[in-house]
């Protein structure tokens, strides 16, 4: 059996990653700030994803199970919304702190770990379309997903012809609580109680990690607006975007 390790499992899209996973023939093991409250979970660690040894945590959760890690999935995340220049310094250096650094940190760990043992990995990486894409009053978020984007894309190079694969997911906005949540600066928090239904994404995360899916941009509307930048450079942003900044700063 499989073991799969989780990394901010008690989320909106976390617990339903959890319910899709526990579903399938794999062991899953979570680790994050928060334990989830499915009870099938039989094991979780508790851990600060930006701090943690990630070479020591493989080793101990290997033990512990007495089963190599296969997979793992990163899908912590922070986030400050609003005015960029009214966002404070040390909350942008935060959400880079776990976005890009713990993130970033994982998957090194993982490339030399799965590489030291002669083992196939994947490492997946939930980022968000704001990777792909700027976004208003979204800078620092946007930033630090972007970075994390191209660090991994980075390493798929130089692990992939040992079957080591990275690979970034980019849903678009979720019907989950992250953003009703997360802190807002210079501007009233926005679409917080619209996006997809975070079953859909999850089972498409799954669909990635078990190779059924090649397409990394989840949901329709979310490759609707990827397809139009690659065809019609600021298209988008002219028509959606701009009028929507000065609705929002009317």
């Amino acid at each position: 059996m499989k073991q799969i390790l989780l990394v901010g499992g008690a989320g909106g899209l976390g617990g339903a990653l959890v319910k899709r996973l526990l579903d399938h023939p794999y062991q899953l093991v979570v680790a994050g700030r928060t334990r989830p409250d499915d009870a099938r979970l039989q094991k979780f660690y508790p851990i600060d994803a930006r701090s943690v040894d990630w070479r020591s945590f493989y080793l101990t959760v290997e033990k512990d199970a007495a089963a190599r890690i296969s997979a793992v999935i990163f899908g912590a995340g922070a986030a400050v919304f609003g005015k960029t220049v009214s966002v404070p310094l040390e909350r942008a250096r935060q959400t880079f702190e776990l976005n890009f650094w713990g993130c970033t940190t994982a998957a090194s760990a993982a490339a030399e770990y799965w590489d030291k043992e002669n083992q196939e990995g994947k490492f997946i990486a939930i980022l968000s379309l704001v990777a792909r894409r700027a976004v208003p009053f979204e800078a620092h978020y946007s930033a630090s997903k972007a970075a994390a984007a191209r660090f991994l894309e980075c390493l798929q190079l130089e692990y992939g012809h040992k079957k080591i694969q990275f690979i970034c997911a980019f849903p678009g906005l979720l019907r989950t609580p992250f953003r009703r949540r997360a802190e807002w600066y210079g501007i009233e928090p926005s679409f917080v109680d619209e996006g997809a239904e975070v079953q859909k994404t999850a089972q498409a995360i799954v669909d990635l990690l078990e190779g059924k899916r090649r397409t990394r941009v989840i949901g329709w509307r979310e490759r609707s607006i990827d397809l139009i930048d690659r065809l019609m450079p600021e298209l988008y942003d002219c028509a959606v975007l701009r009028p929507r900044v000065k609705r929002m700063l009317k």
